[in-house]
């Protein structure tokens, strides 16, 4: 389990999520920016960044809320 404003690097969501709840911050080696929030109860298959053509490339994703905090804003 991820602590609050820790931060991973990995090249499959799906994978480095497993198993994890809250909201996180991703970002992509060009820098973009952007939010998903993961329950343990649902999952994606897989997501990993790749341009065509190119080697996988790295995600940095970092939690920034605990799902009690997401529960609370989603009411």
């Amino acid at each position: 389990m991820l602590n609050l404003n820790e931060t991973i690097v990995a090249y499959d969501l799906a994978e480095a999520l497993e198993g994890e709840s809250g909201k996180f911050e991703v970002t992509t080696p060009s820098g973009e920016r952007f939010t998903l929030t993961a329950s343990p109860t649902h999952s994606i298959k897989n997501f990993r960044a790749i341009a065509e053509g190119a080697t996988p490339q790295p995600l940095r994703v970092r939690k920034v809320a605990d799902v009690r905090a997401v529960q609370e804003t989603v009411k």
